[in-house]
């Protein structure tokens, strides 16, 4: 049975698609995709976050929340999540959908201090889906060294890509990655890398022997 209740949000899920193919349309590489995650991906990417980790969960380019909600029902408590979006549109779009999250209107590149203007100074893990491929190298530093400075010792940067290579240059970043996951019953077909910072001397040898953005292993602890 369709009920006015469902009604209402099947229309709101219609306008929310359309609000980000509309983005998209406009500025397709700060957008990246034509359409959001499917829950594959969501899942897959949720499946990457150790919760037991303390901290707030943050999400960066939360867009229209299909990651949220993936996050969200793999037992990520919502007061625990933080998701950054510097859209004014699709960040009100993750207010309605998720209202006891907090949700961050900004840029990733200042992301330490949107964090602590709210008091949050530890986190347990990173979610991106920001197209951070095809940020600037300087731009790209900035997110990467407040997230772990944020992170701290063993903490993940978990990225979504389309690309078939790292979307982060580990050796000019002084970071080591690996892809982790890759689900192709998406459209596009997705990749999720899992970053971390080096661990020592080993991890830059090999990183200085990587081409610019080829995986560099991420070791045990």
């Amino acid at each position: 049975m369709v009920t006015a209740s469902n009604g209402f949000a099947e229309r709101n899920v219609l306008s929310d698609l359309g609000l980000f193919f509309g983005l998209w349309l406009r500025r397709p590489i700060d957008i990246a995709a034509a359409v959001p995650s499917g829950r594959l991906v969501a899942d897959a990417m949720a499946r990457q976050m150790d919760l037991a980790r303390p901290g707030h969960v943050l999400e960066l380019g939360a867009g229209t929340g299909s990651i949220t909600a993936g996050l969200l029902r793999h037992g990520c408590p919502a007061e625990r999540l933080v998701v950054i979006e510097r859209e004014p549109a699709l960040a009100e779009v993750l207010r309605r959908r998720f209202p006891g999250i907090t949700v961050v209107e900004g840029d990733a590149t200042d992301l330490a201090s949107l964090l602590a203007a709210r008091s949050i100074t530890q986190l347990s893990q990173i979610a991106s889906s920001l197209p951070i491929k095809w940020f600037p190298l300087a731009a790209q530093r900035d997110i990467v060294e407040q997230s772990f400075a944020l992170l701290g010792a063993e903490g993940r940067l978990v990225q979504l890509t389309n690309a078939l290579e790292s979307p982060l240059p580990c050796r000019s970043l002084g970071i080591a990655g690996r892809e982790v996951e890759r689900i192709w019953l998406n459209f596009l077909p997705t990749q999720i890398w899992s970053y971390r910072r080096f661990a020592g001397a080993d991890d830059r040898r090999e990183a200085q022997a990587a081409p610019r953005n080829r995986a560099v292993p991420l070791r045990q602890a």
